[in-house]
């Protein structure tokens, strides 16, 4: 959900209106890069936004409930970026974010990307010096699209990979999700299908009984 937050925030900035803009969700598993951070169980998210056109700047933050180790814990991430167009139909993006969590592990690190965005095509890449507090360097791409079927319906689909290298080893793992999503007026409902292949161990704990795959609904109230 945090990257399909983050591709509505690109695809905001790119309009001719300043705004504010929050949001509450509620997931049935919240799956991070393909991989359960709630450990196969709800979550609860807030989100906050503002996009200034005038500039091309956003920025935003993000909190969820997650639950790594058999451990109860928080996500806290913000973000800022500058958006511009440089063709119809065409933008790119910049911009950094910085996402701890609380815990006993207290996992903590900064990304930065950059990303190009055609229609509702999105692409971003991700580069982490140190991801997860861990030590280990990690890039991570992904390619999100979404297609309106009439007023109300929509599809869409996304796909990753994240290469994380270590002193001894290079892991990846590629993950994949698709689905369909109504819009209710300020409600959005989603169902979709999320799986991963390839290494497990990329940085942080793979919740022991979320399983690869999870069919995940959700429902976002937006203000």
């Amino acid at each position: 959900m945090r990257k399909a937050v983050a591709l509505a925030v690109l695809l905001c900035a790119t309009q001719a209106h300043a705004q504010f803009a929050s949001s509450i969700a509620l997931l049935s598993d919240y799956r991070y890069r393909g991989v359960s951070l709630s450990d196969g169980q709800a979550a609860a998210q807030l989100s906050l936004s503002y996009d200034a056109p005038s500039s091309g700047g956003y920025a935003g933050a993000m909190a969820s409930n997650v639950r790594l180790s058999r451990e109860d814990a928080v996500q806290g991430m913000v973000y800022a970026g500058i958006a511009r167009r440089f063709a119809h139909d065409w933008s790119w993006d910049v911009g950094v974010e910085y996402t701890q969590y609380t815990g006993h592990y207290s996992y903590r690190y900064a990304e930065v990307y950059a990303g190009v965005t055609y229609r509702h095509i999105g692409a971003r890449l991700y580069y982490a010096n140190d991801y997860f507090g861990l030590g280990r360097p990690a890039l991570y791409a992904e390619l999100n699209a979404s297609q309106n079927l009439g007023e109300r319906w929509y599809i869409f689909g996304h796909a990753g990979v994240l290469q994380s290298n270590g002193a001894y080893e290079d892991r990846r793992r590629n993950d994949y999700r698709a689905g369909f999503g109504l819009t209710l007026a300020s409600f959005d409902f989603q169902l979709g299908w999320t799986t991963f292949r390839g290494s497990e161990y990329t940085g942080y704990p793979v919740a022991a009984g979320a399983g690869r795959s999870a069919l995940v609904a959700s429902v976002r109230y937006s203000w």
